[in-house]
């Protein structure tokens, strides 16, 4: 059996295992999407050269201000996966997007391990996503803070008798 054919038939067995009818491999573009919890997409690719299958999860963006730390906990998360589940943890700059990627070899899956592997990224997922909006709410309140307290302070002339 080829790679493609293993991945088609790692898809049909999370179908079942998840209930869905329907789910499979597009013959087109080779991939599928599977919606979690209502927020979490899960994008499973089959990557033909390498035999793999690819699984990303859009996590939100980077906000626009004060996004240096956020990023360097997603980097230091990254380092050797200690708090990914093995997945990795991308920023697509065009967009600011973070994404967490996680590739495996084809061959080398077996059912039970792929659906693990699945259950993990969701998990990490989850806690990625609240963890970015946490972050950009409190940026957004640092900003109305600062906003609020600039048009609350005196202005450069105030106390100056001018005469």
């Amino acid at each position: 059996m080829n790679n493609y054919a293993k991945a088609r038939k790692l898809i049909e067995g999370l179908a079942q295992t998840l209930t869905l009818q329907g789910l499979k491999l597009d013959d087109e573009n080779h991939s599928c999407m599977l919606l979690f919890e209502g927020d979490i997409v899960l994008n499973i690719e089959y990557d033909d050269p390498e035999g793999r299958l690819v699984l990303s999860i859009y996590l939100g963006e980077l906000p626009d201000t004060g996004a240096e730390p956020l990023l360097r906990e997603l980097m230091g998360a990254n380092l050797y996966w200690h708090r990914t589940s093995g997945a990795t943890l991308c920023l697509e700059e065009e967009t600011n997007a973070v994404m967490l990627v996680y590739g495996h070899n084809v061959g080398q899956l077996q059912p039970d391990v792929f659906e693990n592997i699945i259950e993990n990224l969701i998990k990490q997922a989850e806690h990625w996503q609240q963890r970015i909006k946490l972050v950009k709410a409190e940026a957004a309140n640092s900003i109305a803070g600062q906003a609020a307290h600039e048009a609350q302070s005196p202005g450069r002339t105030d106390g100056f008798i001018f005469g």
